[in-house]
């Protein structure tokens, strides 16, 4: 049962929290100080926390994140305290007890499984909700309090929201956003026969392509790891747009085909386009070629997966178009 007394009204206020008598036990007590906390996984209930994707250990479905002074947990540089008892620096997460609470000064973890709503001893404090609606937007959580003489006992409390740190590190999609962000995806390499400083005529078939590498095709891979979880994204491209100059445009879903002179006059099998004007009244008197690159990344880690768009603009290219012109004999 939570005992709500002296500092206790500052943790209460903080975290709206109000107390339960639910008849269960608090975790145990901080054995020691341990090291300070990094990132680590935003908990339930957190939308928005700081990325920090440094470190490594993975984490299956269920279970819990690896406090910060773990040798499988991450670097970071946030500190947590307790000013009585001269206890002093404190891990910001603990395995068995949770976040700490700033506020109070006591450690935080959602109860798990939650309550039963229609539970018997479940008695709630004047400032509770009025509905079995408002009541669930909130959590249960298991409130610990390390050091003797504590002015706030520890035990059972709901609160609206999550208090003060907890958490501190990003969910399994906003590591895949970092996984991203290291893959350096670039848009297409654009290739096309007729290349730059040749001429092609009207009518004819040209040639677009992608060159393919990693980077600008896939599949990429990378991870990035956090305290707890690990995610794995791989990048695909989806489709390409060109844009090519004359008001017209093409979709490939493939990279294309590199043009060879073996091909001759053949349209493309895969990704090609033709003019019907001449580039002439353009500036520098050639069309300008933009593709925008649609990319694909599945990703998986924490017991989640998921999938994630994302497009590169390519480095423009320029193509001349002219127009045969008839040679009259005399």
């Amino acid at each position: 049962m939570l005992s709500l007394r002296g500092r206790g009204a500052l943790l209460a206020a903080a975290a709206v929290a109000v107390p339960l008598h639910l008849g269960l036990a608090a975790a145990p007590a901080a054995a020691d100080g341990g090291k300070p906390g990094g990132g680590v996984t935003c908990p339930e209930l957190v939308p928005d926390c700081d990325i920090n994707a440094e470190g490594g250990g993975g984490g299956g479905k269920g279970e819990k994140p690896k406090p910060a002074g773990d040798p499988g947990g991450g670097g970071g540089s946030a500190k947590c305290y307790i000013e009585w008892d001269n206890i002093g620096e404190v891990p910001c997460y603990d395995a068995d007890m949770g976040w700490f609470n700033p506020v109070g000064q006591c450690y935080w973890e959602i109860l798990e499984p939650q309550p039963a709503k229609d539970a018997a001893d479940w008695e709630w404090g004047t400032a509770a909700p009025a509905t079995d609606a408002e009541r669930a937007k909130g959590k249960v959580y298991n409130v610990t309090c390390p050091g003797g003489g504590r002015e706030l006992a520890g035990g059972s409390t709901w609160s609206l929201n999550p208090p003060p740190g907890f958490g501190g590190g990003p969910t399994a999609e906003e590591l895949a956003q970092e996984a991203i962000k290291k893959m350096r995806l670039l848009g297409a390499d654009i290739g096309s026969a007729p290349k730059t400083g040749k001429t092609g005529l009207v009518g004819m078939p040209v040639w677009i392509w992608n060159t393919k590498a990693p980077r600008t095709w896939g599949p990429v891979t990378a991870s990035a790891s956090a305290p707890g979880i690990t995610v794995t994204a791989t990048a695909n491209v989806k489709k390409i747009a060109y844009t090519m100059g004359d008001g017209g445009s093409e979709v490939c879903t493939t990279a294309g085909t590199p043009y060879e002179k073996r091909f001759g006059g053949q349209p493309s099998p895969d990704c090609g386009y033709r003019y019907t004007k001449t580039s002439s009244s353009q500036p520098g008197k050639a069309f300008t070629i933009t593709a925008i690159t649609t990319w694909t990344v599945h990703w998986a880690g924490g017991g989640q997966e998921g999938d994630i768009t994302t497009t590169r603009e390519a480095e423009p290219a320029q193509i001349t178009i002219g127009e045969a012109q008839a040679v009259a004999k005399p």
